[in-house]
Formats: structure tokens, sequence, C-alpha cells
């Protein structure tokens, strides 16, 4: 048994007002800073137990609950034990927030999509969580889209309740071909997870990113799935600047990777200058067929992890340009200029020495959440 003490000290800037924080007086005012309440509580929390504080301005709640899932309906204690194991402390703590669809969804899934849907659901924003119809398609398009590409497969990996996934790729190294095996971490959060950038994670034209930049092209431009279709390595680990206009012949008998297919098909279907709305979904960007690097980072995301390639958007706000990179034992870069002007993959000096750029600093999202 472990001994807590609790202390909240809340410190509130607004007019000058009084009021209560449960059954304690309060007060605050404009000028400096000033302690307004303090809560203290000595509990004793057994391994396994959780503890919750909320506070706000109507005051602060307190919850006790032993194991952080014995205060849930059967029905989502269910959907947690059949999850795996590693993820279901947050997912119990999410399904405070959440209905029954969600545990149903779970309940009846296929068992490959089992961990993907639990993952989208555990690790999303709290009061942030995609629809169950959403979260379904984002893992029912991980292994449809899987049967369509020869360079990379998603494996389940079954070690009691800890089971997870991952893919096994293939790549071209010094004209030697290696296959690896993706960190399970790297996979659910760089390509499983249903936010490509910051958008919300909802249909736009009836279709999940992850569905329609795969399946779906407008007249006149390249189609990815079909462009990814026969190619046997993601990447031949080697640094390039893609040239601006180049032809799918030209792409191939260079460079003939998912990489290089994907940064192709970036290119052709963002053929314009950014105009209009300037939006932040990718399917929304993938039919204006315009935009700058904000647009070209959210599509080239979620275009590479719709064929199951890791991949983070990166952003360095300071200096005016983001760009996305994709993971193969490390982080690299992958970027494509304005109007099909050509790229860059894998060349982390082409900013600092090509565009004389120094940067302040960089920032991941990982999820919704920013890294440095």
């Amino acid at each position: 048994m472990r001994n807590l003490l609790v202390i909240l000290a809340v410190i509130l800037f607004l007019a000058p007002a009084s009021g209560y924080i449960g059954n304690m007086p309060f007060e605050w005012e404009t000028e400096g800073q000033k302690l307004m309440a303090e809560f203290n509580h000595t509990i004793e929390i057994a391994p396994g137990d959780d503890y919750y504080i909320h506070f706000s301005r109507s005051g602060i709640e307190t919850k006790f609950t032993v194991s952080y899932a014995s205060n849930l309906s059967e029905e989502i204690q269910a959907a947690i034990a059949r999850s795996p194991g590693w993820m279901q402390r947050e997912l119990a703590r999410q399904f405070e927030y959440l209905d029954s669809r969600y545990a149903d969804l779970i309940l009846n899934a296929d068992k490959r999509y089992v961990d993907e849907i639990a993952f989208s659901i555990a690790y999303s924003p709290v009061g942030s969580v995609p629809s169950p119809e959403v979260i379904y398609d984002n893992a029912r398009f991980l292994y449809e889209n899987d049967g369509f590409l020869d360079y990379v497969k998603i494996i389940d990996v079954y070690n009691g309740s800890d089971y997870y996934s991952t893919i096994q790729y293939r790549v071209l190294e010094n004209g030697s071909e290696k296959n690896f095996t993706c960190p399970p971490a790297i996979y659910y959060w760089f390509v499983v997870s249903p936010r490509a950038t910051i958008e919300n994670s909802t249909y736009v034209y009836g279709k999940f990113w992850r569905e329609y930049v795969f399946n779906h092209n407008d007249i006149g431009y390249p189609l990815l799935k079909e462009k990814l279709s026969g190619i046997k390595y993601m990447w031949d680990c080697k640094s390039y600047h893609p040239p601006a206009h180049r032809t799918w012949k030209e792409s191939m008998a260079s460079h003939p990777t998912a990489i290089e297919g994907v940064n192709y098909w970036v290119g052709k279907t963002i053929t314009a200058l950014a105009t209009g709305d300037r939006p932040g979904q990718p399917n929304v960007v993938a039919h204006e067929h315009n935009g700058f690097c904000g647009e070209i980072h959210e599509l080239s995301t979620a275009a590479l992890r719709a064929a199951l390639i890791p991949a983070v958007p990166i952003n360095c706000l300071g200096e005016d340009h983001v760009w996305c990179e994709f993971w193969e034992r490390g982080w690299h870069e992958f970027d494509e200029w304005w109007a099909d002007g050509g790229g860059s993959i894998d060349n982390f000096d082409e900013y600092r020495y090509g565009w004389h750029k120094i940067m302040s600093a960089l920032f991941a999202l990982k999820g919704r959440q920013f890294h440095i």
C-alpha cells in the first residue's frame, strides 16, 4: 500500500469575486498572483487501483475506483478484457467517457482488427474519440490495403494477453534485398493512428482518408493503389532529389520503390499552388489538387500511412515550412515541392544548405500531441 498526499493549488485570474470550491471559501483578484484554494487529502492506493481528481470553476470532484475497470459495465469490462493487456488501463480510462457502442465494436470485430480498434479508442484525446464507424473503417482498410501491397505485410504476434500487430517490410540496400520488422510502437502511432495530422477524424466525401486516398482518383489524376501495385521494395535506402515533372517511367527506372511511388503520386495530385480555403483534410486536398507545404505534408502523411509506411508530420513554424518523414530503421525526410516541382528524399541538410534556413525548432505530431 502507498500513502499519497494530494495538494492542488488553484490560481485564478478573473474579475474580483468570491465563492466556494467544495466546502472551502475562496476569492481572487486581478492584480498579481494569489493562492486562492488548497485541496488536501491523504489516501491509500492499492496496486491496480485508481484515484481521479477533476477540478473546474464549479468545484473539485474526486473519484476512487478499486481496480481500473471495476466501476464499468460488464460489457465494457469484456471489451477491455478482449483487448491487449498493455493498453487495457488507458482503454478503461477512456471508457469512463464513452458509451457501449465502442465496447460493441471491440467485442464484435474480426480478431485481427481488435488491437488497432482498441488502440484508436484508448489513445485518442479524451472527449475527442472518433465515431465507432470511423474507428472500424480505419482498422478495416489497414488490412484491405495490405492485401494489395507486395513490399509490406501486417503481422499479428500473439503472446497471451499482450498480443500486438506490426508490419514487416522489404528494402533494397546496396543491391541486396533485406527484410525488417517495425517496432510495434512505431506501427501503432504512425500507421494505425486515425489522425494523419491535426484534422478531425471523420468522413469527407463519404469516405475515411485511409480508404479515399488509396482507392480514389479524379479523372486525369493517378490512383495510388495502382501506382503501388507490384512494387517489391519500400525504399532503396538512397538519398536523392526527385526531379520536377517526371514521368512514371522515369520514376520507376531510377527508384522502383513505394517511397518514390507515393512521392510521385503526391506531386501529380497536388499540381497547382494553393488557392481558396486551404483545407486541413487529406480527402479535400486530394480532390482540390492545390496547396503549399501545409497541404502537401497533410496528403503525404495520409498517403504514406495508407500505404502502410510509418509517417510523421514535421513542423518548423519559425521558418515557415512543414514536411513529413517516414520510418525505416529511423526517420527519413520525405518532401515534395509545390506544383509537381520535384522533391527531396532523405536529405536532412536540404533546408540548411539548399534553402539557407536555420531551423529554430522542429515539432513532430504524435496523435494530437506536439513533440520537440
